[in-house]
């Protein structure tokens, strides 16, 4: 297993060329690509950084409940596809949010079969498998769709291509009560990547507000809703070590992908560079 990092929220993200060498130096060995282009992978390729994952810039409007607009969505996506194949890309991150946040998911689970098994079908011609992560999007609506154990039995009876698989992210899957271990063992063949990403509960917090945003102001932290935060790995309630020792029993050889959503660690460039050794050593203390 490598240890790399998802820059999205990263300070460090605006330049990426020092990002890449950064991690270089410092022992990482991998790094997602947010807008993936032959130059970015170039810089991966001359750093010698694995690339984990590669978004496709198209993807987020694809669930439109108008055919015709989420049919010429998937022609450009899969365009997109062709081009990340052609880079020698492998694993492309996504989170299924429809294009109206209201909708129901169970709405938005008929449009996500009505376009994404074609979609699937060429990413396994491409050699490209999917990740997609259970973040289950924003408050109010909750509205993305493989978020839960529910939802990827039904998506992989849907589409049944050994391309589509999961971002496994226990971060998420401890937010919303979801046994992540269980999950780890029942959907095991189908992860394709892992966001190391941990999670901690703010126990007073839980008792003012319960399980529910804050009436009045903002979390003290980003990436929280006041009872819970997200967090570095070994600062919440995942169990690495078990996840690693699941992980390894698998057979997984990928990347251990660490994305650094924590407000302690998120409001400058030292801060950042801060989380991601203190993740990586965290990580490197239970990979054997």
């Amino acid at each position: 297993m490598m240890i790399g990092v998802r820059p999205h929220p990263l300070k460090l993200k605006s330049d990426f060329p020092g990002l890449v060498n950064w991690l270089a130096q410092n022992g990482f060995e991998a790094v997602d690509l947010i807008g993936f282009s032959a130059e970015a992978k170039a810089l991966c390729d001359k750093a010698g950084l694995a690339i984990g994952s590669f978004d496709c810039p198209s993807l987020g409007k694809l669930l439109d409940a108008d055919e015709a607009k989420r049919n010429a969505v998937a022609a450009k996506v899969k365009d997109e596809l062709s081009q990340a194949a052609k880079l020698g890309l492998k694993t492309l991150f996504i989170c299924f949010g429809p294009v109206d946040k209201t909708a129901p998911r169970a709405k938005t689970f008929e449009i996500w079969k009505s376009v994404f098994p074609g979609i699937a079908a060429h990413c396994e011609a491409l050699g490209i498998s999917i990740a997609m992560e259970p973040w289950p999007g924003g408050a109010p609506h909750y509205s993305n769709i493989g978020t839960t154990p529910e939802m990827w039995r039904a998506m992989f009876a849907a589409c049944p291509s050994q391309a589509l698989g999961l971002c496994y992210d226990p971060s998420h899957m401890a937010r919303l009560g979801v046994d992540y271990v269980r999950a780890l063992k029942e959907f095991g063949p189908r992860i394709h990547h892992v966001h190391a990403k941990d999670c901690a509960f703010l126990q007073e917090e839980l008792y003012l507000q319960g399980r529910m945003t804050p009436t009045f102001g903002a979390p003290t932290f980003k990436c929280s809703e006041g009872w819970w935060r997200y967090c570095i790995p070994g600062d919440g309630v995942v169990d690495w070590r078990t996840v690693v020792v699941g992980l390894t029993a698998l057979g997984f050889k990928g990347v251990l992908s660490i994305e650094p959503e924590d407000g302690v660690y998120m409001e400058t460039e030292e801060a950042n560079k801060a989380g991601l050794l203190a993740a990586k050593a965290h990580l490197k203390s239970v990979i054997r």
